[in-house]
């Protein structure tokens, strides 16, 4: 899919703030995928779902666990945290020049069916650190995915190796009221393990 070189962002110390919940104790994880997501199949290496925006990290998770009232979400009580990516070698599929170059359709990166995105991760991998693409659960927002094992640093040490992110916890609570009803739904019925 990826026949032409991909333009990758960033070349300073320029980061992305981003934002996710997750049900483990830390932020990211460096064994391979147990399940499938929307950039990775069953067994990749580690892939690192985050959004840049909170309210579309809690839609990530609406979305995910099928929540479907505020009275649903009166019972969550989730990690949050907070990273800075560095911005290197991240694609901007965002930009349709990208997007034509890797030929993938804005509907494909939000799509329930996954194939397109997992093909152009598969072949993206060994180019980029990751890339920006629509968030599926909340229009107008953006994730970010990143390809390959990460591990948290403290929020305020410079990281020294690529695999190390700054990251904190920053709430342990649940998706902000009135999100709920602008959430993009999967078509069919949910999926165990939905990723993104």
């Amino acid at each position: 899919m990826a026949s032409e070189a991909p333009t990758l962002l960033g070349t300073g110390p320029v980061s992305e703030v981003a934002f996710r919940w997750t049900s483990y104790d830390v932020p990211f994880w460096a064994r391979p995928n147990s399940r499938s997501g929307r950039w990775n199949r069953a067994g990749d290496e580690p892939t690192q779902y985050w959004s840049l925006d909170p309210e579309a990290a809690w839609a990530e998770l609406i979305r995910h666990e099928n929540l479907n009232s505020e009275d649903e979400l009166d019972l969550v009580r989730m990690p949050f945290w907070v990273c800075r990516i560095p911005a290197a070698r991240l694609i901007d599929l965002r930009r349709r020049d990208e997007r034509e170059k890797h030929g993938v359709t804005d509907e494909d990166l939000i799509d329930d069916d996954w194939s397109a995105c997992q093909a152009l991760g598969a072949a993206l991998r060994p180019l980029a650190a990751g890339v920006i693409a629509p968030c599926a659960a909340l229009p107008g927002k953006a994730n970010v995915t990143l390809f390959g094992a990460r591990r948290a640093i403290a929020w305020d040490r410079p990281p020294a190796l690529a695999s190390a992110v700054s990251a904190t916890r920053v709430a342990l609570g649940r998706p902000p009221s009135g999100l709920i009803s602008h959430v993009r739904r999967p078509l069919g019925p949910p999926a165990l393990g939905r990723l993104f």
